[in-house]
């Protein structure tokens, strides 16, 4: 069930709870319907996100920390990918051929 932004604004002024309830109910359906090989993964992300959010003294600084946690993981899959880039241009590098001169009869 989809709520439009006015309707979770009267929930989070209003009810909550009933927000909160319906919040947890839509992250546990979206990791229940990712393959289950990433499903423990999720679990343990979320996991992290909300002991983010309950150390947080207010909204503000929740939404920095997880800001926070998803710069620092953005930054190593920008490392990750750019050492195999690097390793992908050494490599050629490395790679070698013999120079065949060009017979200059053909050159004619």
């Amino acid at each position: 069930m989809l709520l439009s932004f006015d309707e979770l604004m009267h929930l989070a002024s209003h009810d909550p709870e009933k927000l909160e309830s319906l919040r947890k109910t839509w992250i546990s359906n979206a990791i229940n319907s990712a393959p289950k090989h990433n499903q423990r993964r999720l679990r343990g992300l979320q996991f992290q996100i909300d002991a983010a959010r309950e150390l947080a003294h207010n909204p503000i600084s929740s939404c920095l920390r997880i800001s926070s946690m998803m710069h620092d993981e953005f930054s190593k899959l920008r490392q990750a990918l750019n050492q195999d880039e690097s390793e992908n241009i050494t490599q050629e590098k490395k790679a070698t051929a013999a120079v065949i001169p060009f017979p200059l009869e053909f050159a004619e």
